[in-house]
C-alpha cells in the first residue's frame, strides 16, 4: 500500500508543478520575438507567469471539486488532501503575487499580466464547460506571451508568434475534452493534421520573419515533431482516455520546444536553448508529480 501523501507534494500535485516551467518559457519567447535580450533583471516577469500558471491551477480544480470527485477522484481536493477553501485561497495568493510582479517589470507588462489573470478566472470560473472554453484556454497561453511581448516592439511576427501558440493550445484544449471518455479516432487525426500545418505555419514565419537566422528554430521544431508524435501515433491506434492524457501530457511540455522555436528563430541557438532547458525540469518533475 503506497504512503499517503504529505501536504506538501499534494500542494504541488495541485498546481501542477511540472507544467509551471512552460508559463515562463511563453514569456521568454514573448521577449525574443519582441526585440528584448532575456536578462537576470527580467526575473521577475518569469515568476510573475510561473505564479499565473500555478494559480490558475489550483482555481482549476476548485472550481471543478464537484465533477473530480466523480472524474477524477485521486486529485488532492476529492481525495481530501486538501480543502477547496484552502485551493482557492492557494489561487488567490499566487494570482495577486503574479500581478504584483509583472508591475515591477512596468505599465505594459502590469496590463498585460491584469489581462491573463482575467482570462485565467474567466475560463476556470465560466467558460470551461462551455463551447467557449477552448478559445479562452488559447487565449490564456496568448496573454501569457503577451506579457513578454509587452516589454517590447509589437512586430507582426510577434503577432504570428503569439497565433500560433493560441492555435496549438486551442487544438491542444479540444483535445483535452476527451481524458475521461473514449475520442473520436477523427478528432485525433484532426488535432495531428492541425499540429504539422502549425508547425508548418511556424516554420515558414521562422524564415520570413528573421531570415536566414530563422532556421535555427527548425532545430528545436523538429524536437517538437520526434516529442509529440509517438503519443499522438498511439491515440490513432487507440482513442482511449489513457491515451489522449498521453497526447495532452505531451503536448503541454511540447509548448517549451514550441518557445524555444521561436526564440531560436528570434535570437539564436544559444537563446532558444535557454528556453529549451526548461524541458528538462519539467520532464523529470513530470515523472514525480501529475501533470494533468
Amino acid at each position: 500500500m503506497p504512503a499517503p501523501k504529505g501536504f506538501l507534494t499534494s500542494l504541488l500535485e495541485l498546481v501542477r508543478l511540472p507544467n509551471v516551467f512552460t508559463a515562463p518559457s511563453d514569456v521568454a519567447m514573448g521577449m525574443a520575438v519582441s526585440g528584448v535580450a532575456l536578462t537576470s533583471s527580467h526575473t521577475a516577469l518569469l515568476l510573475a507567469s510561473a505564479c499565473a500558471y500555478a494559480g490558475g491551477m489550483a482555481l482549476n480544480d476548485a472550481c471543478d471539486a464537484p465533477l473530480d470527485r466523480h472524474e477524477r477522484p485521486e486529485r488532492p481536493i476529492p481525495s481530501g488532501r486538501i480543502s477547496r477553501t484552502a485551493a482557492f485561497a492557494v489561487a488567490a495568493v499566487l494570482l495577486a503575487l503574479s500581478i504584483g510582479l509583472a508591475a515591477t517589470a512596468g505599465p505594459r507588462p502590469f496590463v498585460a499580466s491584469l489581462l491573463l489573470v482575467g482570462a485565467i478566472v474567466l475560463y476556470d470560473a465560466v467558460a470551461k464547460g462551455t463551447a467557449a472554453g477552448p478559445p479562452v484556454m488559447a487565449s490564456c497561453r496568448a496573454l501569457n506571451v503577451g506579457v513578454g511581448i509587452a516589454l517590447g516592439a509589437l512586430a507582426w511576427s510577434a503577432v504570428g508568434a503569439a497565433a500560433i501558440v493560441f492555435a496549438y493550445v486551442l487544438v491542444l484544449t479540444l483535445v483535452s475534452r476527451f481524458e475521461v471518455m473514449r475520442a473520436p479516432v477523427t478528432l485525433v487525426r484532426g488535432a495531428a493534421a492541425a499540429f504539422a500545418v502549425l508547425l508548418a505555419a511556424a516554420i515558414a514565419l521562422f524564415v520570413l520573419g528573421w531570415g536566414p537566422r530563422g532556421a535555427v528554430g527548425i532545430v528545436f521544431v523538429a524536437l517538437l515533431v520526434l516529442w509529440i508524435w509517438p503519443p499522438l501515433r498511439a491515440a490513432l491506434a487507440e482513442p482511449a482516455p489513457r491515451r489522449i492524457i498521453g497526447v495532452i501530457k505531451a503536448t503541454v511540455l511540447g509548448i517549451i520546444l514550441l518557445d524555444a522555436a521561436f526564440t531560436g528563430a528570434a535570437r539564436g541557438l544559444m537563446a532558444g536553448t535557454l528556453v529549451a532547458a526548461l524541458f528538462i525540469p519539467a520532464y523529470v518533475l513530470g515523472r514525480r508529480f501529475a501533470s494533468a
